[in-house]
């Protein structure tokens, strides 16, 4: 019979947390160069992305709401990109209340060159060697073992 239960992974709650920092200082580092080099944040290139490809059809609340980013993010993160030319925002004649997103051809190439980076991010990663010391855990799996922790330790909010 076979076993089809997930293997589970003994976590040491030291290295676990060393891991956990390190990889958080990673993230925040690539972050920052990502801006720097793009001059974009991450959340606003996932924006524009996301808008590439449904253009005409995202407002900002389907763009928060599919990115698990935060309204007040995306409404921000939106401005910014229309006030440098990236992002158009048309207004529906139905209703005003509702206004499509699509990107301008200055905000396309802009997408584009960020995905060139990530795609050339990806093929450094690929290609780097990896040590036999150190983490056991894989960035995927490190990921899904944050998530369910948060997920069951974070208190639900209070009853009001």
């Amino acid at each position: 019979m076979m076993n089809t239960m997930a293997k589970s992974k003994v976590v040491h709650a030291e290295s676990f947390f060393e891991s956990y920092m390190e990889l958080k200082r990673e993230l925040e580092k690539s972050a920052t160069r990502f801006q720097r080099a793009m001059g974009i944040s991450v959340d606003q290139y996932a924006i524009l992305h996301h808008i590439l490809e449904n253009p005409g059809k995202l407002t900002s609340a389907t763009v928060a709401d599919s990115r698990g980013i935060s309204r007040a993010a995306v409404s921000r993160g939106i401005s910014q990109l229309i006030r440098r030319g990236y992002v158009l925002q048309s207004y529906q004649s139905s209703d005003r209340r509702v206004r499509p997103l699509s990107l301008t051809t200055s905000g396309e190439e802009l997408e584009m060159m960020c995905h060139d980076l990530l795609i050339k991010s990806a093929k450094i990663m690929s290609e780097t060697p990896l040590s036999a010391e150190g983490s056991q855990f894989t960035v995927g799996e490190l990921t899904q073992m944050l998530a369910s922790a948060t997920a069951q330790l974070t208190p639900e909010a209070p009853e009001e």
